[in-house]
């Protein structure tokens, strides 16, 4: 750099950090559960494979008395599917499980013959394209304009946050 030659940068505004609002946070949580449905229908575990078979026990139960195809789809009573639900999506936080009790012990259960519940591969794609969709929206109102008109002060809209 020659010696003659100054940079100088007027500070204009400044950045807000990363936080999604809640709404937001629920529509990466509702996406999040939909495709651990989504996956659970197909039959595939957390890992992205297919998940392990039933015993022949429960395979003759689905497929003669629930008439459904004999995979583990964790759907013999519907109480595991039809109770996995978002439970939280605030404060950064995004939760997602059964919500009665019953319902749980039940998913403890089926997840300790195969590991279901949980992120695949697949599953993490989705998320993150939500996300990138969340924080695309975020982007647009995170600049803050720093109008201090030659004081040193935190701008008003700092103040509301």
């Amino acid at each position: 750099m020659p010696d003659g030659m100054k940079t100088t940068m007027k500070k204009d505004g400044r950045m807000r950090g990363p936080n999604l609002s809640d709404p937001q946070l629920t529509a990466i949580g509702n996406a999040m559960v939909a495709e651990q449905k989504d996956r659970w229908s197909k039959g595939i575990d957390a890992n992205g494979q297919p998940a392990k078979p039933l015993g022949k026990r429960y395979a003759i139960i689905k497929q003669a008395v629930l008439h459904k195809r004999p995979i583990r789809d964790n759907f013999i009573t519907g109480l595991l599917v039809k109770n996995f639900t978002l439970r939280k999506a605030a404060e950064g936080r995004i939760r997602a499980e059964n919500t009665t009790r019953l319902a749980r012990e039940h998913a403890t259960r089926a997840n300790s013959y195969d590991q279901m519940i949980g992120f695949s591969a697949l599953d993490v794609a989705v998320i993150a394209a939500e996300s990138q969709k969340a924080y695309q929206a975020y982007v647009n109102k995170a600049w803050i304009p720093l109008d201090t008109g030659g004081r040193n002060r935190r701008p008003s809209t700092l103040n509301s946050l």
